[in-house]
């Protein structure tokens, strides 16, 4: 859970370990039990575990990737009131998980009301991102709503500089020279890749290149500057891109560690007014009024002067990240039950929980049956399994 470690490297350190203790930790188990295991104890934390801690909590809901034809939409619970650190896997509960080929604001509503029948209360506030389908399915619940601050910052970026003639030019440029310099002798100076997904939230890495290239450019070899003497017609935009990458990074940061409450919020708008829209052109005073009308959005949400609130859905994207890493890199599996992974990993993140954590009567409790049974009420159907039990019945 805690490792980087695939299932067969976790039998091939159980084979060294046991080869150093001259055969003292009996028979090793294959890969497919230490599966099996990590399915049971996943359900069971699941099934039992699935309740936030907290009286007053709260929902950050997102959903996946397509992977083949699935996504999967996770409800994580978290307290309501904002911990004093970002959020790490050790504070949240998966509350509800399942897969679909697509999810509309009516099954999102379903899902959510779902999860609240089960945990018998409502929570304060929900957190995602600005999809359609969750905005919409969160609106039809009536719960209150706030707007994943990351996501919020890269829809004002996106609204100043989308469509600005020189911003569409530059990245355009840096696209076709990775493309012309990957391989060669230029190669180890090129861009940071940019995202298709989420790009104008993963804008800092190519701002930054850009501007290291204009402050160390005058000591570049010949056939460097003129490899990458583009970047000087940019300058301008580079360094109001600096700008403006630095003031999104800085809110982002007091939102995420401190929380999002007025006196933050007060803090952040004040900066907004003096380093973005304080003598600033038309575009840059354009992204300062977009985050000043996201922030006042925020405000109005809130109960109370001194409440102070989660406003960050990073943890939800950590999850999938967490979970894509351990999971097959076969696209064709699609959302299995291996997605009992992530309950666990969120479980087993807590070191003092691992102390009452009984695995060994869990593991008893929990029948490979019943993750049959799980799979079929919240996963689709598995096109490899078709697949083998297909090819299998040949004669």
């Amino acid at each position: 859970m805690r490792t980087n470690c695939g299932l067969r490297t976790v039998v091939k350190i159980l084979e060294i370990f046991n080869e150093v203790l001259e055969g003292k930790c009996g028979k090793v188990p294959c890969y497919n039990t230490v599966e099996n295991w990590m399915k049971k104890l996943g359900l069971s934390t699941y099934e039992n575990d699935n309740k936030p801690t907290d009286k007053k909590f709260a929902y950050i809901i997102d959903e996946s990737i397509m992977v083949n034809r699935e996504k999967l939409l996770l409800i994580l619970g978290v307290s309501a009131e904002h911990p004093g650190h970002p959020l790490k896997h050790e504070d949240v509960t998966v509350v509800s998980m399942k897969s679909c080929g697509c999810f509309k604001g009516d099954d999102i509503k379903q899902e959510i009301e779902k999860s609240i029948e089960k945990n018998g209360a409502k929570p304060e506030y929900v957190i995602s991102d600005q999809a359609h389908n969750l905005t919409n399915g969160i609106s039809q619940s009536g719960l209150l709503h706030h707007i994943d601050i990351s996501h919020a910052m890269g829809t004002c970026l996106k609204h100043a500089y989308g469509n600005e003639p020189d911003f569409v030019n530059f990245t355009t440029i840096l696209g076709k020279v990775r493309l012309q310099y990957h391989l060669t002798d230029k190669a180890y100076l090129l861009p940071p890749n940019m995202r298709s997904i989420a790009r104008f939230m993963n804008m800092n890495s190519w701002v930054d290149w850009g501007n290291k290239m204009l402050g160390c450019f005058a000591s570049l070899p010949k056939e460097m500057q003129d490899a990458y003497s583009f970047v000087l017609d940019y300058k301008e935009l580079l360094v109001e891109l600096k700008t403006a990458v630095a003031a999104v990074e800085h809110i982002e940061t007091i939102c995420k560690t401190e929380g999002f409450n007025l006196a933050n919020s007060k803090k952040c708008k004040k900066y907004i007014t003096r380093h973005i829209i304080g003598n600033a052109n038309n575009r840059r005073a354009m992204l300062g009024i977009k985050i000043l009308e996201y922030l006042k959005q925020q405000e109005e949400k809130l109960n109370d002067i001194y409440e102070s609130r989660n406003i960050s859905s990073d943890i939800i994207e950590s999850t999938f990240g967490v979970f894509k890493q351990k999971k097959s890199p076969n696209k064709l599996y699609g959302i299995t039950p291996f997605v009992l992974f992530i309950p666990l990993h969120a479980k087993l993140e807590n070191k003092s929980a691992t102390k009452t954590f009984n695995f060994k009567e869990r593991l008893c409790n929990v029948k490979l049956k019943d993750i049959d049974t799980f799979a079929n009420n919240h996963m689709s159907t598995n096109w490899v399994t078709v697949r083998t039990k297909q090819l299998k019945n040949v004669g």
